[in-house]
């Protein structure tokens, strides 16, 4: 017997999602033309730019198929950047300048100021992070179904604000359970349409991978601090001070000694910096494919669970990779590197289980008309 499809005294269909990425022409010029836009329009364009990257890579996953599509514009981007910075910069800039004309560029107050602001922004950065996930999920739809985010971006915002706060007491020892709480409150809240994620965990799966990054990122630092430091001093003299001094005062020229001690120091210190540069990265892939896996795993949609096969050696391959596309193309190739991670984990990601897509029906939570100005403000909207 064929199943009639309006009959509702029917079992619901369920499906078994696939995720795939299927490449697609185009994301090479898109390069170039928001580089150069950018600069005619001193960097303006970035909001416009940012919507078509999104729009290309949204447009390259299928799920069972079918593509998903992106329908955020880039002005509703750029009318959220104006509000933040009328409503957060703009009063900022103008107290600042008004104490420095008032009492002097040096005044105590505008420290005040400034620190006040960094407060505020630490404090908010949490909110940006929220508010950029609900706006990206809200313009995303499969099959013409959107996503949403329910939730309180004050409340999500405040827990990541204490988890900065216990990283630092803690030496970073509590991100793992700082990770798995901000996840709860943000996969949680997730919606595709009328249905939920689920998200439920432990941190303890984390803590092996996490403690391997930790040692491993003190134990080099200290390593090379030591042999840096060991190096410059047999290279410098003992009067490499005395140069430094005579150098940073604009007193006498130095000497072709004392230049090549100068020289020497600060190359130690480069060396110092561009080792550590490629170094935690590289290191703390170890925690983040752990990571990444444990939390998909921890995630749920209707009957089906996600699992995800993230190993160190590839995730450590995406960082090294993205790492060389940033340097050598001096941030032009950035779609390039928002591609790599989407197409990891389209590549690398399963799930486990059946969805009842045929019920599922539309979200009805209100489209906000700005876009993620807090978080652009903040550079903390990824894609």
């Amino acid at each position: 017997m064929v199943p009639d499809p309006w009959n509702a005294s029917q079992p619901p269909r369920k499906e078994t999602l696939r995720i795939e990425y299927i490449p697609r022409p185009g994301l090479l010029s898109m390069c170039f033309v928001n580089f150069l836009l950018g600069l005619l329009t001193l960097s303006i364009y970035r909001f416009w730019a940012r919507t078509n990257v999104r729009k290309h890579i949204w447009s390259c996953v299928h799920i069972n198929g079918e593509p998903l599509e992106y329908t955020g514009r880039g002005i509703e981007l750029f009318k959220g950047a104006l509000f933040v910075f009328v409503v957060f910069g703009l009063p900022a800039v103008l107290l600042i300048a008004g104490i420095s004309i008032a009492y002097g560029p040096e005044h105590p107050a505008i420290g005040a100021v400034q620190t006040l602001f960094l407060f505020i922004v630490s404090l908010l950065w949490g909110a940006a992070v929220f508010r950029a996930r609900r706006y990206q999920l809200s313009r995303t739809q499969w099959r013409g179904i959107r996503g949403w985010l329910e939730g309180s971006a004050t409340t999500y915002s405040l827990l990541y604000f204490g988890s900065l706060l216990a990283r630092g007491m803690t030496l970073g020892w509590i991100t793992p359970v700082m990770s798995i709480n901000l996840q709860e409150k943000m996969l949680g809240g997730m919606r595709f349409g009328s249905m939920p994620f689920r998200f439920k965990g432990r941190a303890g799966p984390l803590y092996p991978a996490y403690a391997i990054s930790w040692f491993l990122t003190f134990a080099v630092f200290i390593g090379i601090a030591i042999a840096l430091g060991a190096a410059v001093a047999f290279l410098a003299g003992d009067d490499l001070s005395a140069a430094l001094g005579d150098f940073f005062a604009e007193k006498d020229q130095p000497t072709e000694e004392q230049a090549f001690k100068i020289g020497v120091f600060f190359a130690g210190i480069a060396a110092f910096y561009l080792l550590l540069f490629l170094f935690y990265p590289i290191v703390w892939s170890i925690y983040a494919a752990r990571e990444m896996a444990v939390l998909a795993g921890y995630t749920s949609i209707g009957d089906a669970r996600f699992r995800l096969r993230t190993t160190t050696g590839s995730m450590i391959g995406l960082t090294i990779g993205n790492i060389l596309i940033w340097v050598f193309t001096l941030g032009i190739g950035g779609p390039y590197v928002n591609q790599r991670l989407v197409r990891y984990l389209c590549d690398r990601m399963e799930i486990d289980g059946k969805v009842d897509v045929d019920n599922i029906r539309q979200s009805t939570a209100p489209l906000s008309t700005m876009g993620e100005g807090l978080a652009d403000a903040l550079d903390v909207g990824g894609l």
